[in-house]
């Protein structure tokens, strides 16, 4: 296992110097120019090669990358062309905006959807299974952010009641900070929590036709501890693995989701970092995001063994 770890942990600066290259590569490429943003109005050929002059923008692709790159491994990533302020510090304010958003949808996607699609699946063909299963088709069919919309829209035509909005940080006020996120985290959380609901289903029915449960069930175990100690825990191994993905999925989905809610995360940094040309941004939040989706699905394979231990990596 320790050799498995410190292989993968080996392969982290190769995945995001791929990241990292490509990235500045395509916003270097696309068209468009940070310079024109900034000069607008007031754009002169004279003006804009001393702004390209003193943001370095004058140099080759090439060369400007590997200029970052060597200040990056000193923890420096540069600082906006627009605001002029350290992406670094930018990332350390808006970071507890954007994995609070994350952690908390996934968790709400692993709380209900994985007893759900069990109930379903224990109860097969019932009417429980019925409507779980009519219920995450028609989430599934409704876009997130047309969910998102509606939950702005409708309230405070029907109840007279705005859901809260503005970010308040957690230790400020614990209350109003879980209310702020509340809609946020349910709206970010539908879509794969019905993808997931239906995948524990399909598991589940799997498993509890195999010889072991059956041997279990003749032993005369009750049905709730053959389900909850030896089916469900290997159902939950591919479970596990499309959970691990949708925290990507989620750190993707911050961006119009924050947008939508006015939190000021990551997500609505980058946005506007890419309508603005401003590539250093782009390029640092897309390492930044690389970095913990290949963390995350380190921890997900570590949460293979745990679920059986027969799994061993070599």
């Amino acid at each position: 296992m320790g050799t498995y770890i410190l292989r993968r942990l080996l392969l982290v600066p190769v995945t995001l110097f791929i990241l990292s290259f490509g990235t500045a590569m395509v916003m270097r490429l696309t068209p468009g120019d940070v310079v024109d943003y900034r000069l607008q109005n007031s754009y002169t050929p004279e003006r804009a090669e001393a702004l390209r002059e003193q943001l370095g923008l004058n140099k080759g692709p090439f060369e400007a990358y590997f200029d970052w790159m060597s200040n990056a491994f000193q923890g420096d990533f540069g600082s906006s062309f627009i605001s002029a302020t350290p992406i670094v510090d930018e990332i350390k304010r808006r970071f507890p905006v954007t994995i609070q958003l994350v952690v908390l949808t996934v968790l709400v996607q692993a709380i209900v959807a994985i007893p759900f699609g069990a109930l379903a699946a224990v109860r097969q063909n019932g009417l429980s299974d019925h409507s779980i299963r009519i219920i995450s088709v028609v989430v599934l069919a409704v876009p997130s952010f047309v969910v998102a919309v509606f939950a702005l829209k409708f309230p405070p035509i029907w109840w007279g009641w705005l859901p809260p909005l503005g970010y308040v940080p957690f230790l400020d006020d614990p209350l109003r900070n879980m209310q702020v996120y509340s809609i946020p985290v349910a709206v970010g959380a539908l879509g794969l929590m019905a993808t997931l609901i239906r995948l524990t289903r399909t598991e589940m029915l799997e498993v509890l036709r195999q010889d072991y449960v059956r041997t279990a069930r003749s032993k005369g175990l009750q049905q709730m501890t053959v389900v909850r100690r030896h089916a469900l825990r290997n159902a939950l191994i591919p479970v596990v693995t499309v959970l691990g993905l949708s925290f990507g999925g989620a750190l993707g989905g911050v961006v119009i989701i924050e947008q939508i809610f006015s939190l000021p995360g990551l997500g609505l940094y980058a946005l506007n970092a890419v309508r603005q040309e401003d590539y250093l941004v782009v390029q640092t939040f897309v390492v930044f995001s690389g970095f913990m989706f290949v963390m995350v699905n380190l921890a997900v394979d570590l949460v293979y063994a745990w679920l059986n231990p027969r799994i061993r990596y070599s």
